[in-house]
């Protein structure tokens, strides 16, 4: 954002330097071509005039008629002067007033291109994390206070008021609202962007979001309603196919969760967080209950497609997990992609647990636990509740492990350090 006023301040100094430089440059005196008073030269030439005469190469009628022209001449040149000096040089009669309608312009200038910034321009835009992030890197991400943005939206509403047909200021100012967590105001802003544009499927997810915050995170009744919409216009909209998704849940309508899900997972990137996620969610719907059952006799069992075993927490733990903290058990190959094979989510007032692994948690169809003869299984205890490997989870690591293993001790006796996130 600094640099933009700066830029702004530097275009408005050079405007100003070739408006100014014409009215600040000195107008020069005027005066004649070989800088002679008129009353000299005419007494020079009627000097010539007699000398003709006396040599006879001038008659006396002659002499009268250009003695005649040169009083005429010297009669204009004295009433072009505006003292009625003829001698007196001529100035502009405009340098005086250069100097007052320089200053005029000096001030008028810059405080009319911030008023027209302020009533034509996006002042919000300047307040995108493209702006605030690389200053949150260097420890100013404060320097816009509450107040300074809240100023800003409350100027792009004004803005607004005066030009409603402004789509995409609408649903700046949705997005706006909605960061400051006042839903309700989203809600009007985005209300008003989809009246303007209403075939946009991005944006009628965007309102389906606000609105369900608007009633408490329910996903029913209007916010199903341009969920369903958006859908229509674009069944591959990645954003209410999610919404979809977690709205099918709410109605305890799994399997329409599952398809919806699966529907997502096609559309992103294979290595994506956002991905993994999803898969994570899919994996546990499609293999929580099966799950569960083949628990109760996992220790005995093994299979040519699973992986069996116990999760328990080391005592050497530096800190105990929360019971509500989820805890991730998954398999992945042992080169290769860190995509997991397989998936199950617990929570850590479950420990210790026994857990199986089998094809039925598969989070790719064509990435199967059966289609590797060796796997490293990992248990971790998210401290964010989130997929994403996090500093300070507690994790515990076994393998590699032949498919088809049973009975696997899995312990929980470490600490995931900064380093290691991501790797």
């Amino acid at each position: 954002m600094t640099m933009f006023w700066l830029v702004a301040a530097l275009l408005v100094v050079l405007c100003m330097a070739v408006l100014l430089r014409p009215l600040l440059r000195a107008a020069p005196p005027v005066r004649d071509a070989d800088a002679v008073p008129p009353g000299e030269v005419y007494r020079d030439q009627l000097h010539e005039l007699d000398g003709d005469l006396r040599r006879g190469t001038l008659d006396a009628s002659l002499r009268h008629a250009a003695q005649d022209e040169l009083g005429r001449r010297l009669l204009e040149d004295g009433a072009a002067s505006p003292s009625g000096d003829a001698n007196a040089p001529q100035q502009d009669a405009g340098a005086g007033r250069s100097p007052a309608l320089a200053s005029l312009l000096l001030a008028a200038i810059p405080s009319a291109a911030i008023l027209l910034y302020l009533q034509l321009g996006n002042p919000v835009a300047l307040w995108r994390s493209g702006d605030v992030g690389p200053m949150a890197q260097d420890g100013m991400g404060h320097e816009l206070s509450n107040a300074q943005v809240e100023g800003l939206v409350n100027q792009l509403a004004q803005r607004l008021r005066m030009q409603p047909d402004d789509a995409e200021g609408w649903y700046m100012l949705g997005r706006s609202y909605a960061a400051m967590e006042r839903p309700a105001d989203a809600a009007a802003a985005y209300a008003k962007a989809v009246e303007l544009v209403p075939d946009e499927a991005a944006l009628r997810a965007d309102y389906a979001d606000v609105l369900a915050s608007v009633e408490g995170g329910s996903l029913q009744g209007a916010a199903m309603l341009q969920i369903e919409r958006a859908l229509a216009l674009d069944p591959a909209q990645p954003k209410a196919l999610a919404l979809a998704a977690s709205a099918a849940l709410q109605r305890a309508d799994k399997g329409r969760a599952m398809a919806l899900w699966e529907q997502l997972y096609q559309l992103l990137p294979p290595e994506s967080q956002t991905a993994a996620n999803v898969a994570t969610s899919l994996a546990q719907a499609r293999g929580e209950a099966s799950s569960l059952s083949l628990a109760k006799d996992s220790q005995a069992a093994g299979g040519a497609d699973r992986i069996a075993g116990r999760v328990t927490v080391a005592d050497s733990v530096p800190h105990k997990p929360r019971a509500d903290q989820t805890v991730y058990i998954f398999a992945r190959a042992v080169d290769g992609s860190r995509m997991p094979l397989a998936v199950l989510r617990r929570k850590a007032g479950d420990l210790p647990l026994d857990f199986v692994l089998d094809d039925s948690q598969a989070l790719r169809p064509d990435n199967r636990l059966s289609g590797h003869a060796q796997v490293m299984v990992e248990a971790r205890i998210s401290s964010t509740g989130d997929a994403t490997p996090m500093p300070g989870d507690l994790v515990g690591r076994a393998g590699p492990l032949a498919v088809g293993s049973a009975g696997v001790a899995l312990v929980i006796d470490s600490v995931t350090p900064d380093a290691s996130v991501g790797k």
